[in-house]
């Protein structure tokens, strides 16, 4: 929720904070914060939006703090929809009450003078949907084949590798491990459940492991067979048990989009005599799509992928409807799955195309929700999915590429997806990231997974050259995030990713991993990630709460995560340089947030207020620079709090910093920034 402190519009009048963003709160009343102005000359309105048709509520001034002012509306439930839109109107009197002075609006893109469009509004659903375990999520992402082994050795082109070793290109027969079988298993990854458990993960997101010739298995041959060389069916039966004995959750990310050429349906090898690519009389033929030129269609151009055709009333019986069709089956015991990531998510549909891609998806997350009411279903995108997430009935959320993965690299690594090089700032970082957040429900972006690096993607810590302080202050990002936080199997490495050249399809040192003798900073990682999900699972902001940047500029940035009573501020400087920031009124959400709620400590007297020349005079800011003149009283209100300062990166770990940290902090005028480094306060 963009503040007006970090707009580079200075010539609008206020600074406003909405904190009925979280889930949890009483939606039935919206709260609204003012400061710039007394609140005799604001007129404030709530403009919810039902049966799409904006209107106008008064909004009752109930009093004021250290000039903030907080104004209250019941807001009306729109009976169409689970998801309710809303701004708010805010119009300025001179002094005399007489004439208008300004009118500005606010929403989720903060305060303009422009009418706010549908999308950009406020949102939020009546009815909790998702999961309820799904917030508190700590994900572990496994590409089977190259995790871990069940013999505790890999199995690669006929010879043996220990487990522990680094294994490389040069290793083996082929010189080429991406496309080799490597062998490791499910039952390997039973074994690895105590690791995974220490480290503080409770979810294991597997990439596809049923029945393909390929080592990713993105190319599905047979929906109904877990593939041999990963232990086949009765290998996630064995895990699915072991893994309730560690709460830990299982998530399988599924190829609803195609199949593979090889797939019986398809059979691009003629071997059943009855596949549809052969035979225009096959009872498959019209599982796909093929055009007039005899060509059929595939995702994303790839042959060994073929794009299924959901117009088929027997795909949509065999993928989703049916009694023990794909998506059901495993959702059941012995399985038991809690959800799905499903690849291509936004390809889903009709003839060729992603035509009915909304419908498909509906109906397909429905039929799970029949066997698995609580199960999770994520989409795998690669692209803007506001427009399918904000539907209702639909997925729960999904990868959070646009709105995290996208913009944490182009910062901390200075390159785009695609790995070319990007001038990136925290200016950047925070639009980007605003921006996507906009019109979402705070409920479905605590249903996002964000990732620093996947198995599509070059290693985080290649992209920083071997930068260990960088590493360490994004992995503190992802921990302290909105969403859910997933790491790619071997991020733990650190810097034995570059010295041994380990990709994003190299076999993992497992049981080097699991004993913590890597190298010395790859212990320091795990120590880090251990930290990290301890201060997660024990701080609800963390967890529950909003996201709101604070500031942004060439190479740093700062927000507040906060739920009730319990928040956490973090700042981020990825410079080589320490640098001090004005802190200015950048609190002022969490002030709103925090001391606001006892309306019985607030004053309602308007002659105990004071303008500090936040808002315009004769039509103009006289203002350029924000100084936070009026919040000192606060700060005392923030010196009670029990706060804890933690520290990841460059900067060392001192009683003496975190000591100077908090003082510079609630002095309230500036605050240092070490170099290389993310630095952590929570309230206790």
């Amino acid at each position: 929720m963009r503040q007006n402190t970090s707009s580079p519009r200075v010539n609008l009048p206020f600074q406003c904070f909405h904190t009925s963003t979280a889930p949890g709160g009483d939606f039935k009343v919206a709260v609204l914060f003012v400061r710039g102005a007394n609140p005799k000359r604001l007129q404030c309105a709530l403009v919810p939006f039902i049966d799409h048709e904006p209107f106008k509520i008064p909004m009752k001034y109930v009093g004021s703090m250290y000039d903030i002012h907080r104004f209250e509306a019941l807001i009306p439930r729109d009976e169409s929809t689970n998801l309710q839109l809303y701004s708010f109107s805010i119009t300025l009197f001179d002094t005399d009450l007489e004439q208008i002075v300004d009118i500005v609006w606010y929403s989720s893109l903060g305060i303009s003078r422009e009418y706010p469009l549908l999308q950009h509004c406020f949102a939020y659903e009546h009815k909790e949907k998702r999961p309820k375990f799904a917030k508190d999520l700590i994900l572990y992402q496994i590409f089977t084949d190259r995790f871990a082994s069940s013999t505790n050795h890999f199995k690669i082109e006929g010879e043996l590798f220990k487990g522990n070793t680094i294994i490389q290109n040069n290793d083996v027969i082929s010189k080429n491990l991406r496309n080799a079988h490597c062998g490791g298993n499910i039952d390997g990854i039973c074994k690895m459940l105590p690791y995974l458990n220490e480290m503080g993960f409770d979810g294991l997101y597997l990439l596809p492991i049923f029945k393909s010739n390929s080592a990713i298995k993105f190319d599905t041959e047979d929906y109904h067979l877990i593939d041999e060389k990963l232990g086949g069916n009765g290998a996630l039966k064995r895990l699915r048990k072991e893994s309730f004995g560690y709460n830990m959750r299982i998530l399988l990310h599924g190829t609803f989009n195609h199949t593979s050429d090889n797939h019986p349906w398809f059979d691009r090898f003629d071997t059943t005599r009855i596949g549809s690519l052969h035979h225009k009389d096959s009872p498959y033929r019209n599982y796909y799509t093929f055009k007039d030129n005899g060509e059929c269609c595939y995702a994303r151009n790839r042959s060994n992928n073929v794009k299924l055709n959901y117009a088929s009333r027997s795909v949509r019986l065999f993928m989703y409807k049916g009694k023990n069709s794909f998506v059901k089956t495993y959702l059941r015991l012995p399985y038991g799955i809690d959800g799905w990531i499903i690849d291509s998510a936004n390809q889903i549909g009709d003839k060729g195309s992603s035509k009915n891609n909304f419908k498909r998806l509906e109906k397909l997350c429905k039929s799970a929700r029949e066997v698995h009411p609580d199960c999770l279903m994520l989409g795998h995108f690669v692209s803007d999915a506001r427009h399918i997430l904000t539907t209702d009935t639909n997925l729960d959320g999904g990868i959070n590429t646009i709105g995290f993965t996208a913009p944490m690299r182009a910062f901390f690594g200075g390159v785009t997806m695609d790995g070319e090089p990007i001038a990136y700032t925290g200016e950047d970082l925070r639009r980007t990231c605003e921006n996507y957040a906009v019109g979402l429900a705070q409920q479905i972006k605590l249903c996002l997974i964000n990732q620093l690096d996947n198995y599509e993607l070059s290693r985080f810590y290649t992209i920083l050259n071997g930068e260990k302080s960088l590493y360490l202050a994004a992995l503190a990002v992802l921990y302290t995030w909105r969403g859910i936080p997933c790491i790619y199997q071997g991020s733990e490495l650190g810097d034995t990713i570059v010295e041994n050249d380990i990709k994003e399809h190299s076999p993992i040192p497992f049981l080097a991993l699991k004993e913590h003798k890597v190298s010395i900073y790859s212990s320091k990682v795990q120590k880090a990630m251990q930290e990290l999900a301890f201060m997660r699972r024990h701080n609800t902001a963390l967890t529950n709460g909003t996201l709101v940047f604070i500031a942004s500029g060439g190479a740093y940035f700062a927000y507040i995560r906060m739920f009730d009573n319990r928040f956490s501020i973090v700042f981020v400087n990825a410079s080589r340089q320490a640098m001090k920031l004005e802190q200015g009124s950048m609190l002022f959400p969490l002030f709103a947030s925090m001391y606001f709620q006892n309306k019985g400590e607030l004053s309602s007297n308007y002659e105990d207020t004071k303008e500090n020349l936040l808002i315009p005079l004769s039509g103009k800011n006289i203002r350029r620079t924000d100084h936070g003149e009026g919040l000192e009283g606060l700060y005392t209100l923030l010196s009670k709090e029990n706060l804890s300062v933690h520290s990841y990166g460059l900067n060392k770990n001192t009683d003496k910093f975190f000591k100077e940290f908090l003082n510079e902090l609630l002095k309230g005028k500036t605050i240092t920034m070490p170099a290389r480094t993310t630095v952590i306060v929570n309230n206790h």
